[in-house]
């Protein structure tokens, strides 16, 4: 007798084998581990490995039995997978089929037992990558920003570097936005007693107003204080705020200013230009706009993509499986955890960002799972075709990108077939949403 795989229907994404192994494949398996255990088995009174095998038998039944099953299972599992290919993701999940053996409540198990002469079924649930249809996706109306750069925008650089140069005067007149202000500060936190004192709520700080260096409702209780003068005033922590023991909470701050100094700018001249190594102000704005057009043009093209990713998944609904959305989840949180260590974060900072992050983890995570359903649909429906071609020329922007000759990347690919693979996948994605932006009707927002 054959082993018999079945395959059921569970939902879209879920799919369940019934394995049935025949009596005699079992009984060989079992007696093939007694005879293995035999050759390494030791025991009182024997040279290891000539221990009999009756003997061997009635010791080491429960454990040769268990690998015996997994033995069973795993070969087994493997055939179903040969006789249905499917898109598994994650793990099976691996249940008893009852079979009729009963405990003494009557209840039958649900646990995979090998029973002596008896044949031997299980299921294995898996979750599978859903079959999609997609629609809607020639055509989409998608809005994206200007690339154009604004004098605002050249403005804000020419602003930045003028502050290098600024000059710090101290002042009596009282504190305004945009003045530097040296402070001492002493906080206290709202509980069901009334405030109390917090020692890491208090000390000294020099910062810029309007810089974004304090919190907003911070900055609004220092400015109008003249300094040697100080001020008592409440304020509320967001309720995401970074540190979770504040989240939420009102707190009371009195604030001594000691020495509120204004800024003054320089005056902007061909000369200071030069200072900064350009070669006169047209020069400054012909570089400073060809490298604010770049950063501009990634961004929008960013935004684009963004906004046609949801378009498409509002136009496509379909269940997706949860394995990949917990193993994307976990990518986006390494990859911020190593970033957040990069800064000086400990672990446990690090623990607690991840845990205030989780929820949008998961939408981002659900978001890019999704995604990347559906453009692997629509590449199989346009047959999309990746051409040695296409393969060249990515590779000689990634090359540039990196610093590198195409060559070092070609050669890291020749011996890395797994590498080549993903960067293959990567490509056809992006000629597919070039063909999906391509077939789309894209309205430009005016710049302010």
């Amino acid at each position: 007798m054959e082993t018999q795989i079945k395959l059921e229907n569970v939902s879209a994404i879920q799919k369940k084998f019934i394995v049935t192994i025949p009596a005699d494949r079992v009984a060989k398996t079992v007696e093939k581990k007694f005879i293995e255990t035999q050759k390494v088995a030791s025991m009182k009174g024997f040279r290891p490995g000539k221990v009999p095998l009756t003997m061997v038998k009635q010791y080491y039944a429960d454990d040769v039995k268990q690998r015996a099953l997994q033995t069973l299972i795993s070969e087994s599992y493997s055939e179903a997978l040969k006789k249905h290919p499917l898109r598994i993701v994650g793990e099976p999940q691996i249940e008893g089929v009852p079979h009729g053996h009963e405990d003494e409540a009557g209840h039958q198990h649900h646990h995979i037992h090998i029973h002596d002469g008896e044949s031997l079924s299980f299921t294995a649930t898996v979750e599978i990558v859903p079959e999609v249809e997609p629609k809607d996706y020639k055509g989409l109306s998608l809005e994206k920003n200007s690339e154009e750069v604004t004098a605002d925008d050249l403005g804000q650089v020419k602003k930045s570097l003028l502050d290098r140069k600024a000059e710090l005067t101290p002042v009596e007149r009282a504190a305004k936005m945009g003045d530097h202000v040296d402070f001492k500060y002493e906080g206290k936190v709202k509980t069901q007693s009334g405030f109390e004192s917090n020692p890491e709520l208090s000390g000294n700080r020099a910062a810029e107003l309007g810089s974004g260096q304090l919190m907003p409702e911070f900055e609004a209780g220092i400015v109008g204080v003249k300094p040697g003068a100080n001020k008592t005033f409440k304020m509320t922590y967001p309720s995401d705020y970074r540190d979770q023991n504040l989240s939420g909470k009102e707190a009371e701050y009195t604030v001594d200013v000691r020495e509120v100094k204004e800024k003054k700018l320089p005056e902007w001249t061909e000369e200071l230009a030069k200072e900064f190594g350009y070669e006169g102000i047209a020069d400054f704005e012909t570089k400073t706009r060809e490298r604010l057009s770049k950063g501009k043009k990634e961004e929008v093209d960013n935004q684009l993509r963004n906004h046609m990713i949801e378009k498409l998944i509002e136009k496509n609904s379909f269940e997706v499986p949860q394995a990949l959305v917990y193993s994307q989840i976990r990518a986006l949180a390494d990859d911020y955890a190593n970033e957040l260590k990069r800064y000086g974060f400990n672990d446990q900072m690090v623990q607690s960002a991840i845990v205030s992050q989780l929820e949008d983890f998961k939408k981002r995570a659900e978001t890019q799972v999704r995604a990347g359903i559906l453009l692997d649909a629509i590449a199989k429906k346009e047959k999309v075709e990746v051409k040695p071609a296409d393969m060249e020329s990515e590779m000689t922007k990634m090359a540039k990108g990196y610093g590198v000759e195409t060559q070092v990347l070609q050669d890291r690919f020749d011996s890395n077939p797994r590498e080549k693979s993903n960067f293959e996948f990567r490509v056809r994605e992006e000629m597919t949403i070039q063909l999906i932006l391509g077939a789309a009707k894209i309205k430009e927002k005016k710049s302010k």
